[in-house]
């Protein structure tokens, strides 16, 4: 069964997953993004999968460095099922390449609370932000993870608050810099134009809303039973939980305010609801509970596109 395959976290089983990947991103190639297999367009989408596979492995690097999750790859399955159930993610260069940047400043962020080099944690995780948001202007809203990370994580000195600061604005500066040089100032004053979208029609659609509501039912389900016996266990663990639960509320910002709305935007909430969902299935004690929840996630990754 799925639930006992993925339990132990075996390279073999990491394997399976790349496979898993990609298929999803075989079919939605050819059935949702329909693009020639010649040119310029095959050469990004083939670029857009190599980077996935690299997200894939810093996440299983996250979750292992920083114990969110026991010694299983649940957190690696839900993180590829839920991109096969939003396939349009896989195919945003600018969603795909951002949330790439944003994992390397999660692996600074979650690292925090051992205490050792935070000053220069503190820097790359804003410096990351800081080249994020100058692909996907939204990813600023993810400072605020780093400054509320340092609260959780008890590190509050003034410098703590300060240094992230100036990560965020290197990046930022060097390319203000730059359009000054060649006189196209109006690139860096785009960056702060949102554009926000609140059209959510795009979730009406039923490959959009039967598996968005199935996310957010078993999310907000494992929040509510797994909080509480986080909370009784050891103080690590309930501080990198509250820094998972404020990624995902800002996460959902970035959603509701993405200025284009087709599904990608999504990309943003798979890190923080996978890690979730997963703590959620490691605690509960039904192997047919666990397979259920699975393999209807995995059902609903295939059939939206029959929908």
């Amino acid at each position: 069964m799925i639930a006992n395959f993925f339990s132990k976290s075996k390279p073999v089983n990491i394997f399976n997953l790349v496979v898993l990947l990609v298929l999803y991103y075989i079919i939605s190639f050819i059935f949702i993004n329909n693009v020639a297999l010649i040119g310029w367009d095959f050469v990004i989408n083939i670029s857009l999968f190599l980077l996935l596979i690299v997200g894939l492995i810093v996440v299983n690097f996250i979750i292992n460095k920083n114990n969110l999750t026991l010694d299983n790859l649940y957190g690696l399955l839900m993180f590829v099922l839920l991109l096969g159930s939003f396939p349009e993610a896989m195919f945003a260069n600018k969603i795909v390449f951002s949330n790439l940047l944003l994992l390397i400043s999660y692996r600074k962020i979650y690292s925090i609370k051992s205490g050792h080099n935070t000053t220069k944690k503190l820097f790359d995780a804003g410096f990351w932000i800081g080249i994020a948001t100058l692909i996907y202007p939204l990813s600023i809203f993810y400072i605020a993870l780093v400054f509320v990370s340092v609260i959780i994580f008890q590190k509050i000195y003034f410098k703590n608050l300060f240094i992230p600061v100036i990560g965020l604005v290197t990046p930022l500066f060097l390319f203000f810099t730059y359009v000054f040089y060649i006189d196209k100032l109006e690139l860096f004053y785009n960056l702060f134009q949102y554009n926000l979208n609140f059209d959510f029609s795009i979730y009406n659609q039923l490959n959009n809303l039967l598996p968005l509501t199935f996310l957010i039912t078993i999310t907000l389900w494992s929040l509510v039973v797994v909080t509480p016996k986080i909370n009784l266990v050891s103080n690590t663990l309930r501080m990198s939980w509250n820094v998972l639960i404020n990624q995902l509320l800002i996460a959902t910002v970035v959603v509701v305010l993405a200025p284009n709305k087709n599904g990608s935007e999504l990309f943003f909430v798979i890190f923080p609801c996978a890690i979730i969902i997963a703590n959620f299935l490691q605690k509960s004690q039904s192997s047919n509970f666990k397979n259920l929840i699975l393999y209807l996630f995995l059902i609903l990754s295939i059939s939206i596109y029959l929908l």
